[in-house]
């Protein structure tokens, strides 16, 4: 049984999670998730900067569950809004203090992100996730709603309007491209 804390302090460059007291090994980022996620981080961080809305932080950083879940989840990427930004720990923050999270995902690893980490996002009550599904080509986004995730599809001209990020707005066939 390892700690949280020693999880959190670890320094290696592998992705991990910790639960239930042991850490598990994440799968590495293909090219394409890379790419995905570098794409996402410079969208995300040149709005949240230029708007002073808060923090995006890329993996490997981790986000501490509930207590009670026994678990440290790793995102590919994470917004905190403002109020949270002073409960930042040097190498995880709080699920309570995050408003946004974004898996990227593949066949290897699809599983985990739609339905573990969905069910424990959903249970901390992290308001905002997104899967974006490289194999698929697809971008899924579900939003908060009387503590359960509902999924919002793009309007009518194919931007997705984030809640966590308000004014951000981007199309997800973008990301593809």
């Amino acid at each position: 049984m390892i700690p949280f804390d020693q999880y959190a302090r670890h320094d290696d460059s592998r992705m991990f999670e910790w639960i239930d007291g042991a850490l598990e090994l994440l799968p590495s980022l293909s090219r394409a998730q890379e790419r995905i996620r570098d794409l996402l981080l410079e969208l995300l961080g040149e709005y949240v900067e230029m708007s002073g809305i808060g923090l995006v932080i890329p993996a490997p950083f981790a986000i501490r569950m509930p207590e009670e879940m026994r678990r440290g989840r790793e995102p590919d990427l994470l917004f905190i809004p403002n109020e949270f930004v002073e409960t930042v720990q040097e190498s995880y923050v709080n699920s309570h203090g995050v408003g946004l999270v974004v898996e990227i995902t593949d066949a290897r690893n699809r599983r985990l992100d739609r339905v573990e980490k969905f069910r424990d996002y959903q249970l901390a009550g992290i308001p905002e996730y997104w899967i974006i599904d490289v194999d698929r080509r697809e971008a899924s986004f579900f939003v908060m709603t009387r503590r359960r995730y509902v999924r919002v599809m793009p309007d009518e001209t194919g931007y997705y309007h984030s809640r966590a990020l308000k004014g951000f707005a981007f199309a997800p066939a973008a990301l593809w491209s």
